[in-house]
């Protein structure tokens, strides 16, 4: 399918919130991240969008999807609150059709690569990208793995998806990474933020970025001024302790 026409000056850009408080893409029936994007969303400026959804996650991820490429063929980025992290698929998809060559750096303590659905679980968004051509697998960084499966590790493996665990140099990696993207999409699990900064959250992980770590990385991407969207996931504000991980996601996004 031939590529819509990109804004010739991405960096003048207007930027567009969508607020998707979808979590119908946890298989184990968790909840809490639908209560996260109007909290998250409070103070940050923008252009509000509420995108429909329900437990219908065909229709939930065409709705994600058109609000998207909407907004994109307009010419804005996109900052899009989550919900859990299958929300992620419908946005990567619709990017990839407006912006050539796509990146994605995808921020979680987990490969989510664990089956292979379509549309995805919250745990299976890496292979339906790379299965429907979305992102090409070299143009996909993970950062802050921690907590893997076999077959997860088997699927990056034969993909040659570059995985950076607790003890990369993150910055020198990242940087090595953007230094030939013209467009990236970042992608933030908040479980990859350390249980202390971050308790809001259904699938803690310890040993985590510490939340000044991952601000850092971000101001570090957003310095590049080749992000075209950006995603926040997996805040349980029912979970939260004294609005800490809410607050925290608000400032990460906040970034962009």
């Amino acid at each position: 399918m031939e590529l819509f026409r990109r804004p010739k000056e991405n960096f003048n850009s207007m930027k567009t919130i969508l607020k998707i408080p979808f979590e119908s893409g946890n298989p184990t029936g968790k909840k809490g991240p639908a209560e996260a994007p109007d909290l998250i969303a409070k103070n940050l400026k923008g252009n509000k969008i509420d995108v429909p959804v329900s437990s219908d996650f065909e229709s939930s991820s065409k709705n994600i999807y058109n609000a998207s490429l909407k907004e994109w063929k307009a010419g804005n980025k996109v900052l899009a609150l989550g919900g859990d992290h299958s929300i992620t698929y419908s946005l990567v998809k619709a990017a990839s059709k407006v912006y050539k060559d796509l990146a994605m750096i995808y921020f979680d303590a987990h490969l989510d690569c664990e089956d292979d659905f379509l549309p995805p679980s919250h745990e299976d968004i890496i292979p339906a990208i790379v299965k429907e051509k979305l992102v090409k697998p070299k143009n996909i960084l993970m950062v802050g793995v921690r907590k893997t499966w076999k077959k997860e590790e088997k699927f990056v493996a034969k993909h040659n998806i570059k995985v950076l665990r607790m003890d990369a140099d993150f910055s020198s990696e990242i940087r090595n990474f953007i230094k030939d993207k013209k467009n990236i999409y970042i992608s933030v699990d908040i479980d990859v933020v350390d249980p202390q900064d971050a308790p809001g959250t259904n699938y803690p992980e310890k040993q985590g970025l510490k939340k000044t770590e991952l601000f850092a990385l971000l101001k570090l991407i957003s310095s590049f001024n080749r992000s075209i969207g950006f995603d926040i996931c997996e805040v349980s504000p029912h979970s939260d302790l004294q609005n800490k991980t809410v607050r925290l996601a608000s400032s990460a996004a906040s970034v962009f």
